[in-house]
């Protein structure tokens, strides 16, 4: 198995347009923003191995998905309620 770490990361701010590291995959934790019993919440991205965007997929609240997001689609997740921070083991070109 592969070590990868990560190497650049940042937090999300606005998903009004989606998210994405134009091509370098990534990863999130998800950070509730209030006390919850919640272990995961959905999130409408692409991995990298998908073929089309779009489609829920369950993340963990409190650790690092072990995902490989390619991006994530508009207003995914309620960034009233949770942070989202991104974690990347290469450096990102930019960020979309």
């Amino acid at each position: 198995m592969e070590d990868v770490r990560i190497i650049a990361k940042g937090r999300i701010a606005d998903l009004s347009k989606g998210f994405s590291l134009g091509g370098v995959p990534f990863s999130v934790y998800v950070r509730s923003k209030e006390n919850t019993m919640l272990s995961d919440t959905l999130l409408d991205c692409r991995l990298i191995g998908d073929r089309e965007k779009g489609g829920a997929f369950p993340v963990p609240i409190g650790d690092w998905t072990p995902a490989m997001i390619a991006y994530i689609s508009p207003n995914a997740i309620d960034l009233q309620k949770y942070e989202v921070y991104w974690g990347a083991s290469e450096q990102p070109n930019k960020i979309v």
